[in-house]
């Protein structure tokens, strides 16, 4: 499906759950600094729903654990579930054990793992929502100088987090330990993907591959640009920057063909049952394996 979207609202993030059921994140960027807020759109077999959230949301993800919910996250903490009930919150006030000395900083992004959402953030803050309203601090051994922008993880016990300067960490569920990149750039993504191996991503085209304690960088001879997000979709991996959507192959990022209809923009990646999405400021393109089709939301 294919409708005419506004040109006022801008999308920040997206879920793709199966080919005809999905949600994206969308606001109004003229507005939002007066007026905190998100839209929560709802896409099943081609109708439209929409929730509000009086927060700036950014990032969102699904959880199958304690429920089954969308949950939306903003930079300072405010959150939202949505489910049977709706709940809004911020993390720094339902969440247990409290820190020693308070980590307040901006929260980057959030994943689900093992059915779990986890939100990290700068000053090595790490979360994960274990009951509904309750948030779990899982950071108190992680350095309070490191700037998380990105999580995933095969288990809650085979975590790994990455940020500034090439920082990455791994937690084992009870402690954590710091890897080497190799390299001191902005770490921007993580992907723990279906091949076993995990994927970084960072600033001017960098790719780093492994885990635990060895990895290795993916040196890439034309692709520069920085890498925001990364999926794993039917044994290929998949990068997206803020220009394009490329696919691994072999040690070097192709671009993707779209066909006659190539979206503007690119930012985050979202795979479902059978799909693949590429979400950006103004475009959600839809791949299913074979083809690619464009998905806008219709605004009222």
């Amino acid at each position: 499906m294919t409708d005419q979207s506004s040109p006022d609202l801008s999308i920040r993030d997206g879920i793709a759950w199966n080919p005809d059921f999905g949600y994206v994140v969308v606001c109004d960027p003229a507005t939002e600094e007066e007026t905190p807020h998100a839209r929560l759109r709802a896409l099943h077999q081609g109708q439209v729903t929409e929730s509000w959230a009086e927060f700036n949301a950014h990032s969102l993800c699904r959880t199958t654990v304690p429920e089954r919910a969308i949950v939306l996250l903003s930079a300072d903490g405010f959150y939202g579930t949505f489910s049977s009930q709706v709940h809004a919150g911020n993390i720094f006030d339902e969440s247990q054990p409290q820190p020693m000395e308070p980590r307040y900083g901006s929260f980057s992004a959030i994943a689900q793992i093992d059915g779990m959402a986890y939100a990290v953030g700068l000053r090595g803050m790490v979360y994960r929502l274990d009951r509904p309203a309750s948030w779990t601090r899982i950071d108190e051994k992680l350095a309070r100088d490191f700037d998380a922008e990105a999580i995933d993880g095969f288990s809650a016990s085979d975590l790994y987090v990455a940020g500034l300067h090439g920082e990455l960490w791994q937690s084992d569920g009870q402690s954590w330990v710091r890897r080497e990149s190799s390299t001191n750039v902005n770490l921007n993504s993580v992907k723990c993907a279906g091949d076993g191996v995990v994927y970084i991503g960072g600033h001017a085209g960098m790719l780093i591959r492994g885990r635990n304690d060895v990895w290795e960088i993916l040196d890439q001879q034309e692709m520069r640009s920085d890498i925001w997000d990364i999926e794993w979709f039917q044994g290929k991996l998949y990068v997206s920057t803020f220009s394009g959507l490329y696919r691994l192959e072999g040690s070097q990022l192709q671009p993707v063909d779209f066909g006659s209809d190539p979206p503007k923009t690119f930012y985050h990646l979202s795979t479902g049952e059978g799909v693949l999405w590429s979400i950006g400021e103004s475009d959600v393109m839809s791949f299913d394996g074979t083809a690619w089709t464009r998905i806008v939301w219709q605004i009222p």
